[in-house]
């Protein structure tokens, strides 16, 4: 199904991670579905939560998702201002290019508390009002790396991928009985700025494949759509994920990766 076909018409709709990338792509087109949006990022202007707008669409707050209190308070707002809470995107995240040898504690530490923590706590608070209401989707957005291993990501990165992964399992199990879904999404190479220093542009990038150039540090010439993944090709798939279309899906890690990966 396309999903210029799925209606998301006064569904109320939290992401994280919405300043950029994918969670930017996501926001975007959850507005044009007809959702109330509620965008928080760690690089959102910072405000008191008690002086954000929430008659705005989207809404926008300042969030760091290593802290549970923080995340808690943000998610019991939402609840508070509108009653209920129908779709979670996890898309915040962060990515470093560090070798094994070179990984810190601090470096680890302030990986897996981004990229697997806070996932977790935006999770715990957002099931506890899911699970009441006995309705209600997430998505965790997790990496390639997650099931394979990376390159270039970073032992790291692999690891607190692969721990979204595993969460979102037994999330899954958790919650099906009480009629709340939560799958995962692994995309592959995504033109987002957090890989930027990897790529130019997906139009150099084309211009070098149409050229015959190997581009093995970002391993494109392995992709057998010969391009590089865009941020709405992942909002597209979070979308359908988060729609009644998918009533029967759950648990579930979804890779979008032009074909790397195909389990």
């Amino acid at each position: 199904m396309s999903t210029t076909q799925i209606k998301c018409n006064q569904k109320v709709v939290f992401i994280t991670g919405g300043g950029s990338g994918i969670g930017a792509a996501t926001t975007d087109l959850f507005l044009k579905k007809g959702a109330k949006v509620i965008s928080s990022d760690f690089s959102f202007p910072a405000v008191e939560l008690s002086d954000v707008d929430f008659n705005l669409n989207p809404v926008k707050i300042p969030l760091d998702v290593r802290n549970q209190g923080q995340v808690s308070k943000v998610i019991n707002m939402i609840v508070e201002k509108f009653g209920n809470l129908d779709v979670v995107i996890n898309s915040a995240g962060i990515f470093k290019e560090t070798s094994v040898f070179e990984i810190s504690e601090d470096e680890w530490d302030n990986m897996m508390a981004v990229n697997a923590k806070g996932t977790f706590f935006v999770c715990q608070a957002a099931l506890r009002y899911m699970i009441k209401q006995k309705n209600g989707s997430i998505v965790n957005i997790s990496s390639e790396s997650g099931l394979t291993g990376g390159e270039f990501s970073g032992a790291h990165y692999s690891a607190s991928k692969a721990a979204v992964i595993g969460m979102t399992k037994s999330l899954a199990k958790l919650s099906a009985p009480y009629g709340v879904r939560v799958n995962s999404i692994a995309p592959g190479t995504i033109s987002t700025p957090m890989i930027s220093h990897l790529l130019t542009n997906s139009e150099t990038i084309q211009k070098e494949i149409d050229e015959n150039i190997p581009l093995k540090r970002l391993g494109v010439e392995n992709i057998p759509l010969k391009r590089i993944g865009q941020p709405i090709e992942i909002a597209n798939v979070i979308c359908f994920l988060s729609s009644e279309e998918a009533s029967y899906i759950t648990g579930g890690c979804i890779c979008v990766n032009g074909g790397t990966l195909m389990p």
